[in-house]
């Protein structure tokens, strides 16, 4: 039995898969360490030292820099998702005995039952999660009715939760 659907892969779409997965993601709290250090490292350069030049100026940027790529991941990764050629493209989804079958005009994927360590549900889909972390999200909204019971029937046999 194989179960299929599709759906475009629009902005509001991929602003669902963005806001569901963050707080399932390693990516949900900015590397004050990192950011820090940069900074700090710059700062005592500018302080404590007679090394001239830009090259503190650039450590203290760089640490500024990452507290506002963490502030502003949202839109850049949206952005980015955008400017890519899969962006308003038409996906199929095709769930089978193997796994979850992915196909747009530029990419297709394959994501076995047996590499998914892990589902989550959140409020509006579902993310499995395989052995190494990558996560992918399918949203309640473009599946059709059933699709989540034969995820779990699947996943059952791997004993998978």
């Amino acid at each position: 039995m194989a179960i299929s659907f599709e759906f475009k892969l629009t902005r509001e779409h991929l602003a669902e898969c963005f806001d569901e997965s963050l707080p399932f993601s390693r990516h949900q709290k900015p590397k004050y360490g990192f950011a820090g250090s940069f900074i700090g490292i710059g700062m005592g350069l500018i302080l404590f030292t007679e090394i001239g030049g830009v090259a503190p100026y650039i450590m203290v940027g760089l640490g500024i820099l990452e507290f506002v790529s963490f502030y502003y991941r949202r839109p850049w990764w949206l952005t980015r998702q955008m400017w890519s050629r899969a962006s308003n493209s038409q996906v199929t989804i095709t769930l089978n005995e193997d796994g979850v079958h992915s196909k747009n005009p530029y990419t297709e994927s394959t994501l076995l039952w047996e590499h998914v360590g892990k589902i989550i549900e959140t409020d509006k889909g579902i993310i499995l999660q395989t052995e190494k972390g990558a996560q992918s999200y399918l949203s309640r909204a473009t599946m059709p009715e059933g699709a989540l019971d034969y995820i779990k029937e699947q996943l059952a046999v791997y004993n998978v939760h």
